[in-house]
């Protein structure tokens, strides 16, 4: 299992939006053969995200999610965009 620590932001700083919390680090944990995540703002609270072992359903279980603020990553922390043709690139603003 791969560990992905999202450090803890400023408090007060950045908006909901955010995946980093101001209250502690989040620990993402990828289980074996996953590479990517989707991960809930951490406004949402809770355990806020899942993991996949194929863009695809990573995009599939973004798509699910319309309406909530969440960023794509692999398990490196690198954030993607979803290109709507069920590939990902990585997110570059």
């Amino acid at each position: 299992m791969k560990i992905y620590t999202i450090e803890q932001k400023m408090s007060n700083s950045g908006s909901i939006h955010d995946i980093a919390s101001d209250m502690y680090d989040r620990e993402i944990k990828f289980r074996s053969g996953a590479e990517y995540a989707v991960v809930l703002a951490s406004y949402y609270g809770g355990k806020g995200y899942t993991t996949h072992e194929t863009e695809i359903a990573a995009i599939n279980q973004a798509r699910k999610l319309s309406g909530y603020s969440f960023e794509i990553i692999d398990s490196d922390g690198t954030q993607y965009a979803d290109m709507g043709d069920g590939f990902l690139r990585p997110n570059d603003c």
